[in-house]
């Protein structure tokens, strides 16, 4: 199963977005493993490649997420869903499909020629900060007062701005507003964003207090050539390596190893599972009958079930340093099992609770009697399915032929992404149902999309 002498994965194609002046750096002669100069099998190394990527990532995934939104707005526009008044927007705070793809495309296309400017950079620390600030600047913009034109222009930004903060710091004096949890829902599906920031931010800061930082030109020498990563996050073992002459394991890749076990990374992923948590205990406060509250205290534990998937992949990772008793494999057992039970437990809650589907007497198996998306056909059958292989995608880590054929970080950024991908068609039915709920079905006129 292992593939041949000379496979590097993803990391060729990676590589060929490197800067010219990388041509010159020693590369690999695999006939017999000696070293020469010219153009290189690889230009980069793992670490340093791996590093570069994760902080783009996180752009990336937002970007995904606007597209997504543009299409759940298209949506309710076409069937005429009234989901600026579940979500309390007013007419002036409204934005088409077609601005926020705009949005998207503009983002993509700033960190594509980011990434091809940073990459010229002198170093891989110079690209971490630039992109960490660069990420913090753009959060900062959403809060700041702009003057009165450019604020009028950019009006869209409140409702988010406003939410993103109140699912940080809510009002605990009321119920929760339905765009503040579908904000939080959205964060938690983000978490691996937050997971991937921290990890970026400890490399940064490691870096920059090493005393004898390394060249990027200088990290083409001996190493490792790797056949497989087994990771969700990359936290996994190498499952079969050799030596070769290729790549040497150097400080980037300390550093990475490093700040993957630390606990740091590991907290700033269970932050959006927490915030939304927390949610659930302010509106069992203020439910109005006991029902209700019993329901948000369900709620609540279906949030904390993911917090065993992250202190069991954490200890996977700090294996052998807090019990003699317990060992990796065991750790990655209590892993896997407690994702099946965080997965199940989420799949059946989106089906009955936040999306009001398996109701006895519906004319269609499985949903209800009020559907808003009528008229395409297997809509509502479709996306449970797809919700269902979203919930579980993350199964795909124990796949050797996936790991094998993309590697671990190409296959971590595509899970990343399908999860994206699925809250984007989760909300359609999430703001349906509340619609429902509310007693708002249609608008007779809808505010322009």
């Amino acid at each position: 199963g292992q593939q041949p002498p000379g496979w590097h994965g993803p990391a060729l194609w990676m590589n060929s977005f490197l800067p010219s002046w990388t041509s010159d750096l020693p590369s690999m002669n695999m006939a017999d493993d000696s070293v020469v100069y010219g153009p290189p099998a690889w230009t980069l190394d793992h670490d340093a490649l791996e590093v570069i990527w994760t902080v783009f990532r996180p752009g990336y995934l937002v970007a995904i997420f606007v597209l997504g939104w543009a299409m759940n707005v298209a949506v309710f526009g076409q069937f005429k869903v009234d989901y600026c008044t579940v979500l309390g927007i007013a007419k002036d705070e409204v934005v088409s499909p077609g601005r926020l793809i705009v949005v998207a495309l503009s983002l993509l296309v700033a960190f594509g020629a980011c990434r091809f400017a940073l990459l010229d950079a002198p170093s891989v620390l110079a690209i971490l900060w630039s992109m960490l600030a660069a990420y913090a600047i753009g959060l900062f913009g959403l809060f700041i007062h702009l003057p009165s034109a450019l604020d009028q222009r950019f009006r869209c930004r409140i409702p988010i701005a406003r939410a993103l903060w109140r699912s940080v710091c809510p009002d605990t004096s009321r119920e929760i507003p339905f765009v503040e949890v579908l904000v939080a829902d959205g964060l938690t599906s983000l978490s691996k964003v937050f997971f991937d920031l921290a990890v970026c931010t400890c490399v940064a800061s490691s870096s920059l207090l090493d005393n004898s930082p390394e060249p990027l030109s200088s990290q083409l020498l001996h190493g490792f050539e790797i056949y497989s990563v087994v990771a969700l996050n990359s936290t996994a073992a190498i499952a079969g390596a050799r030596p070769v002459v290729g790549v040497k394991h150097t400080l980037w890749g300390e550093h990475l190893t490093e700040c993957r076990r630390s606990a740091f990374p590991y907290f700033a992923w269970s932050i959006p599972f927490l915030l939304r948590a927390r949610q659930c205990t302010i509106a069992a406060r203020h439910a109005p009958d006991s029902l209700a509250r019993d329901l948000q205290r369900v709620n609540f534990l279906k949030y904390l079930t993911a917090l065993p998937v992250i202190a069991f992949a954490f200890c996977y990772v700090r294996a052998g340093e807090f019990s003699q008793m317990l060992e990796k494999e065991d750790f990655e057992f209590m892993w896997a099992l407690a994702a099946v039970l965080n997965s199940m437990f989420s799949f059946l809650w989106d089906l009955v609770m936040d999306w009001g589907l398996l109701q006895p007497g519906a004319d269609a198996f499985g949903l209800r009697q009020v559907l808003l998306f009528k008229g395409v056909f297997g809509f509502y059958h479709v996306l449970i399915l797809q919700n269902l292989i979203g919930r579980t995608l993350w199964s795909l880590r124990w796949s050797p032929q996936a790991t094998l054929t993309l590697g671990a970080f190409l296959l971590g950024t595509l899970q990343q992404s399908a999860e994206v991908f699925r809250r984007c068609l989760w909300n359609l039915l999430r703001v349906e149902w509340e619609c429902i709920k509310k007693g708002v079905h249609r608008v007779e006129k809808h505010f322009p999309v």
